[in-house]
């Protein structure tokens, strides 16, 4: 999959601003937090959401979206963060940030297969 046609969707527990960044540095980003028609919708609801406009959802929230994935088999793809190495505080964030700058810049092998997950290294 080519690096311009990644396109990533940040689940609720993600800032609005981290989108913004995330954009300006070429990324097509949006976040959960900035769109009415996600907000307080369930994980299912939001990786349906999320294929439909072949976004890639971001999310920290590993159980309840194993449990997402099951109802949408055949999704754009999950990336999960563990949230001690990405905490949800400013400088936690910048690592997130660069982390998907560079997974997006440097696509892991297989990426071109529907329905994958990958678990987020830090920059």
């Amino acid at each position: 999959m080519p690096p311009e046609s990644i396109k990533l969707l940040l689940d609720e527990h993600y800032p609005g601003w981290l989108a913004s960044e995330l954009s300006r540095n070429g990324i097509d980003t949006q976040a959960v937090v900035m769109r009415a028609d996600l907000q307080a919708e369930d994980d299912t609801t939001v990786l349906r959401t999320a294929t439909a406009e072949a976004r890639i959802v971001v999310t920290e929230d590993v159980a309840t979206f194993r449990i997402a994935i099951t109802a949408v088999p055949d999704h754009a793809g999950v990336i999960f963060c563990h949230h001690a190495r990405f905490p949800r505080n400013r400088p936690g964030l910048a690592r997130l940030r660069e982390a998907l700058v560079n997974f997006v810049d440097q696509p892991p092998e297989g990426l071109e297969c529907s329905s994958f997950v990958w678990w987020l290294a830090g920059p």
